[in-house]
């Protein structure tokens, strides 16, 4: 017995210095620990002794099986997981899964992270929706069509599967969904609502829409958005695209159908019901063009890019992920560094796909940058913008709420600013951009003047059909 245990004692030891046996890591976010350095100082004060512990606590060996046997006995006999417990996931009666932020949405409406009364609240989205509709008629004589895609949420599909509302009290006034659904169809601007085709044909398809135990759509439902997107493309540019071709369903599990259940670092998955999958194709058709198409979205668009063959479809797919990162856009990695005029100019779909709950920081900031450029030249923006800053930093109104949201969010005072500036600029942007109070504006920067509309138009697609 002595032997054995100073056996286990060491082996915990030994693996953790030379990590002998290699474990499966755990999933999620894990924020490295160093250990810290040995002083006088630190040693007195017990700075040393709380951080070495704290290092030891994420290093010792073995650390990630036992911490899934663990977590895998506490579920099978209390029904417990510290993953709902720090609010990272909440689980239902049926084993049905959903993110914090969903369930929000569906309570009182995610607003409320952003805002504390729906009229500032649907200023904000009234703002956003009418530089969606300038930059949709600046492009159109380029033959750049601009276009919403208002994605479902899992909560707007699966509602009848949520948990037992604890957390959220606020009355229910405006969301994103809702305001942007009306707001587009009165203005004419161009968008696809597949949040309401989802809840229509939720009854009546033959497979999940949304998977048990992951937060975003399942690969059929992101197949058959695919599919009716291309049709739509063809009718909003008046083309004729390469169709996907959907193969037969078949059952099977992928790690993204179980990304919130992945947190929860079980041995065992929970009981759910069977995913249904297929392979998606792209048919043979001649005659077909091959446009390009710039996307700026959230995760959603994931499925989509890993289950459907979009490069068979399209010329190319610039995927500026939260107008953030630039994916499938070499050479640059950052939307920063492109020159945003050019893309939008050169491309023949422009589209934004935003979730339910992203739909609040639509577009990430993209519809600013983007009506500037087309609309005033580098040396006019940053003048612009100058002003605006100086204007907001006089606003002690202004500078106690990034006092305050500096607090709240843990954040510097300055970064807290900057947030704040954001947000602010957003609904005053006229105020330093007169131009912009016309409905469509007639201005154009230098470098849109650089590109004729007039003969780009009808070229684009004559090159694409040729």
């Amino acid at each position: 017995m002595l032997t054995l245990t100073v056996i286990l004692l060491f082996a915990f030891a030994i693996q953790q210095q030379t990590r002998l046996f290699k474990c499966k890591e755990l999933n999620g976010v894990d924020h490295e620990r160093p250990m810290p350095e040995l002083s006088f100082t630190t040693f007195c004060d017990g700075t040393f002794q709380k951080q070495t512990e704290n290092y030891l606590q994420y290093h010792y060996g073995f650390r990630e099986p036992l911490t899934r046997l663990y977590n895998q006995t506490v579920w099978s006999l209390y029904r417990y997981s510290s993953v709902e417990e720090k609010k990272r996931i909440m689980i239902a009666k049926d084993n049905w899964l959903f993110e914090p932020l969903t369930v929000q949405e569906y309570y009182e409406s995610c607003a409320y992270k952003f805002a504390d009364d729906s009229i500032s609240t649907a200023e904000f989205f009234n703002a956003e929706a009418k530089r969606l509709y300038q930059i949709q008629h600046i492009l159109e004589p380029y033959g750049t069509h601009l276009f919403v895609a208002l994605l479902p949420g899992k909560e707007l599909v699966c509602a009848e599967h949520l948990p037992k509302n604890k957390l959220f009290h606020h009355e229910k006034k405006i969301t994103a969904w809702g305001h942007y659904s009306k707001q587009f169809e009165k203005m004419g601007i161009n968008h696809v609502n597949f949040g309401e085709w989802f809840v229509q044909m939720k009854d009546t398809v033959s497979f999940p829409l949304f998977p048990q135990t992951g937060t975003h759509w399942s690969n059929l439902a992101a197949i058959h958005v695919a599919d009716s997107l291309v049709n739509y493309l063809e009718a909003l540019g008046n083309i004729n695209m390469h169709n996907i071709e959907i193969g037969p369903i078949f059952q099977r599990t992928l790690k993204p159908d179980a990304d919130l259940e992945s947190l929860m670092n079980l041995i065992w998955p929970l009981k759910k019901r069977p995913n249904m999958l297929a392979q998606a194709s792209c048919d043979h058709d001649s005659t077909a063009v091959r446009p390009t198409i710039i996307t700026i979205g959230d995760s959603y668009y994931w499925n989509i890019l890993n289950f459907v063959p979009m490069l068979q479809i399209f010329e190319k797919i610039p995927y500026w992920y939260y107008f953030s990162s630039a994916i499938y856009d070499p050479p640059e990695t950052i939307v920063g560094e492109k020159d945003i005029v050019k893309e939008l100019i050169e491309a023949d779909f422009v589209m934004l796909a935003y979730g339910t709950t992203q739909l609040y920081k639509m577009s990430n900031g993209f519809s600013i940058r983007a009506l500037l450029e087309l609309c005033y030249d580098d040396d006019e923006i940053a003048f612009g913008k100058t002003l605006a800053r100086k204007d907001f930093e006089s606003d002690s109104t202004m500078v106690a709420k990034a006092k305050m949201r500096a607090k709240k969010e843990n954040d510097p005072f300055d970064v807290a600013m900057d947030d704040e500036f954001d947000e602010w600029i957003n609904t005053h942007l006229e105020d330093y951009f007169p131009d912009l109070h016309d409905s469509i504006p007639t201005r154009r920067s230098l470098r849109t003047r650089c590109h004729t509309g007039d003969s780009l138009a009808p070229s684009k697609m004559t090159t694409l059909a040729n």
